[in-house]
């Protein structure tokens, strides 16, 4: 009979993205008779009831600031009650007090870099700071996995070790329910049949590249007069953007965060990703999976998703009358658009769920091995 293993994950928990759907997949298809999930988030948000839903156990160390160390002692002893063998760690507060706590346990801690520090914070102290804090722990860190090779390069270069990189899975989606629908989606929404839709999802940041993407579909509307903008996600850009797509005077939907904004993607006949910092692009495999032509930026590891031509357009990051061309030879050019789809398709199975779970629960048992040692 196989030892049972009590795996801590630790992130901030106060919102649902990339990194946050990344941690449920871990917590919900982890092998059980091997390992038992636990999850901790250090923010109030909307994550933790999320894992309870899942049937996770979920607990909350609430951080009131991005180095507020106040919750340290009482994460500590209750995770020596706990008697977790590791700490998996996802974010920078969690980096935190997870590698302290997993240091002063005395057992291994993991850690999970999902994005680019640099681009994480709306500003450019707060990144330093964050950076700065990130070098003075990783010593106490076991062992690194990335989502990227280009994460991995980054990470490298600030002093990491131990470094593996893991792409982020991602299961299959049924979209023949009704609400994955074209005309579901559309009528829920107010989106006109006829309309032509550029989307995209994605925290409402700096780092998405959001507001490039607004100057792009100004410039496509007077190409394309019944272009409609949908912004799926919110974030603390969210009044900036709403501002700008009114000043603007294109048609467009905001959303704000959406618990399956994967239902939105058969609604869309273009899928943008116009990001200036990207780990991977999870939602990148969703689009594929919806059959929605893809256009994005070749930044961070998304040019490790998709290969330019291919299953998409890449453009330079930032470049606002690249990401208009690319969108305008995609929606003027239906076999270019079909080309993308197909090749996106035969893509995504690429990325399996179950390979990223296996993989990860490798690094796991590599960890308790050298732990016993």
């Amino acid at each position: 009979m196989k030892k049972k293993y009590k795996i801590l994950h630790i992130i901030g928990g106060g919102e649902i993205g990339g990194a946050e759907q990344h941690v449920l997949s871990l917590l919900k298809e982890i092998d059980r008779t091997h390992f038992d999930p636990h999850l901790v988030c250090l923010t109030k948000g909307p994550f933790a009831d999320l894992a309870i839903e899942n049937k996770i156990p979920a607990t909350t160390f609430p951080m009131r600031f991005p180095l507020d160390l106040t919750p340290l002692p009482a994460l500590i002893n209750w995770s020596r009650k706990q008697a977790f063998s590791v700490i998996h760690t996802h974010g920078s507060r969690a980096n935190l007090l997870g590698r302290l706590s997993a240091r002063w346990l005395g057992i291994p801690t993991l850690t999970t870099v999902h994005s680019s520090l640099a681009h994480d914070y709306l500003s450019p102290l707060s990144a330093l700071i964050a950076l700065n804090l990130d070098r003075l722990t990783l010593p106490l860190t076991s062992g690194i996995i990335t989502v990227s090779e280009y994460l991995a390069q980054e990470v490298t270069l600030r002093g990491g070790r131990n470094i593996e990189t893991i792409y982020n899975g991602y299961s299959s989606i049924s979209f023949d329910e009704p609400s994955t629908t074209r005309r579901y989606f559309r009528e829920e929404w107010g989106i006109p049949m006829d309309a032509l839709v550029v989307g995209t999802i994605g925290r409402l940041h700096p780092a998405k590249g959001q507001m490039n993407l607004i100057k792009a579909a100004t410039q496509l509307h007077l190409r394309f007069p019944n272009l409609h903008l949908l912004l799926i996600g919110d974030g603390p850009l969210r009044q900036n953007l709403t501002e700008e797509l009114q000043r603007s005077a294109i048609p467009h939907t905001v959303t704000g965060y959406l618990p399956k904004a994967y239902e939105a993607l058969r609604a869309m006949d273009l899928f943008v990703l116009p990001s200036i910092s990207e780990g991977m692009g999870l939602v990148l495999l969703e689009a594929m999976q919806a059959g929605i032509p893809i256009v994005a930026s070749a930044v961070g590891g998304i040019s490790e998703v998709i290969h330019n031509d291919k299953e998409g357009l890449l453009v330079p990051p930032g470049d606002v009358a690249a990401l208009t061309a690319a969108c305008s030879s995609v929606l003027e050019n239906h076999t270019l658009a079909q080309s993308l789809v197909r090749a996106g398709q035969n893509r995504w199975p690429m990325f399996s769920i179950d390979s990223m779970i296996r993989e990860t629960e490798q690094v796991y048992n590599r960890l308790l091995e050298r732990a016993v040692k």
